[in-house]
């Protein structure tokens, strides 16, 4: 899960100095068609009879909830009316509901199993910062902005350079050797001992990685250095490392990812 860090002012001490908070980054849920055709992939049910399946039980929640009863959705939680009630100095006058209630909600509340599964295995990732307005796509971004550095020991890239070139403003050129410095880089899989991996990304499309590489040249706790894949366009590139190393003997886990500086391929 993605988050970003905000810098804002705690609502309860308002006097108190900004302090930067991380900040969840929810996609747009999915449609009710597209979530029936993820969810029924590699089953044997059909995404339309999901589709029906979750008809018939909005309209039997409907039913439930307009009584106020508590429905249960699943195995995954129970939903129920909550509202808010204005008071009254006696009952003596002619009760009006409409008056009386507002404040009229749905409230979930999850399964102790749900709710387990989900926030027991939750695994958390940079995405970003917004400071006065503006957003910065990585961590490392910022602080690269602000002149910030990196501190020492924590996982990540400080430098990119360009081993043909020479360069290291994060210019690299296709199909020749680069090589990022920093901390916590040895990047191996899950078993401790087979190659990790670097994701490059358009920076016009994040979410989407176009090439993978698992060859490196060398590749220890604070340098990896590998060929830049030629059949990428030119363009600016989001990179991210991901790797199981701990810093020990024992593989992490779960994979941890780290963000380089945007570059520029050529």
């Amino acid at each position: 899960m993605k988050y970003k860090m905000v810098k804002r002012r705690n609502p309860m001490d308002p006097d108190a100095p900004q302090k930067w908070y991380a900040s969840p980054m929810n996609d747009d849920p999915e449609d009710v068609k597209e979530m029936a055709e993820n969810a029924t992939e590699n089953t044997t049910t059909a995404p339309i009879e999901l589709e029906a399946a979750l008809d018939l039980v909005k309209k039997y929640g409907i039913k439930k909830l307009r009584k106020g009863e508590s429905f249960r959705l699943g195995d995954m939680g129970t939903l129920r009316i909550t509202f808010r009630s204005e008071g009254l100095e006696n009952l003596e006058s002619v009760l009006n509901p409409s008056q009386l209630i507002h404040d009229i909600r749905i409230s979930f509340t999850p399964s102790k199993d749900f709710r387990e599964k989900v926030v027991n295995n939750i695994t958390f990732e940079n995405g970003g910062v917004l400071d006065e307005g503006i957003n910065y796509a990585s961590l490392t971004d910022y602080r690269r902005k602000m002149g910030i550095p990196e501190p020492s020991g924590e996982p990540g890239v400080t430098g990119v350079l360009d081993l043909k070139t020479q360069k290291t403003d994060g210019t690299l050129t296709r199909g020749q050797m680069a090589k990022f410095t920093g901390n916590g880089l040895l990047l191996v899989g899950a078993d401790g001992t087979s190659p990790g991996a670097i994701d490059f990304y358009r920076s016009d499309t994040p979410d989407m990685s176009v090439e993978t590489v698992t060859i490196f040249g060398y590749n220890t706790d604070t340098e990896v250095v590998f060929v830049v894949p030629i059949d990428l366009t030119e363009g600016k590139y989001r990179v991210k490392l991901t790797t199981y190393y701990s810093g020990g003997d024992e593989p992490l886990e779960e994979p941890r990812v780290i963000e380089c500086p945007e570059v520029t391929l050529v």
